[in-house]
């Protein structure tokens, strides 16, 4: 918003100075400051070129994030599973309900975790494998994946 004054120039005279054409800016800064237009054309000109130059210097640099957590591979990719491994099939479930542990827990892929979940009830239905319990021979076998049993 510009108002005149007294004088019949521009107020507030910093919020318009960018504004108005360079030759309005002298004749103003120098009815103001009373400082010859060529030592403030200097003073805007280098105050334009640093403003440039601090923009190009403070963009952000392209880096990859630190915090991200490294891919986790699949740790059953390079075995078959079979519905007769009772004892790799019993990592996967409950040692207390019998319930199959779900893909967020067991840390497999998504076709490995059908596998699985199809060779466990394949030796359930075929008597391989109890449907309520894991089989107490296998209670201490060191865990394949990161799950954390309550003892």
């Amino acid at each position: 918003m510009v108002f005149t004054g007294r004088g019949g120039g521009l107020w507030p005279p910093a919020r318009n100075m960018f504004n108005l054409s360079i030759a309005r800016v002298f004749q103003v800064t120098c009815f103001r400051t009373g400082f010859p237009p060529s030592s403030s054309a200097l003073a805007l000109r280098t105050v334009a070129t640093t403003q440039q130059d601090a923009k190009i210097s403070d963009m952000p640099i392209k880096m990859d994030n630190p915090y991200k957590q490294p891919q986790k591979g699949c740790i059953l990719c390079n075995v078959s599973v079979d519905f007769k491994n009772v004892q790799l099939l019993s990592q996967f479930i409950s040692p207390h309900t019998g319930r199959i542990y779900g893909r967020h827990i067991t840390g497999l892929c998504g076709q490995k975790q059908r596998e699985v979940t199809k060779a466990i009830k394949r030796a359930r239905s075929l008597g391989f494998m109890s449907v309520t319990l894991k089989d107490p021979q296998f209670m201490k076998d060191p865990n394949i994946c990161d799950i954390k049993h309550l003892e």
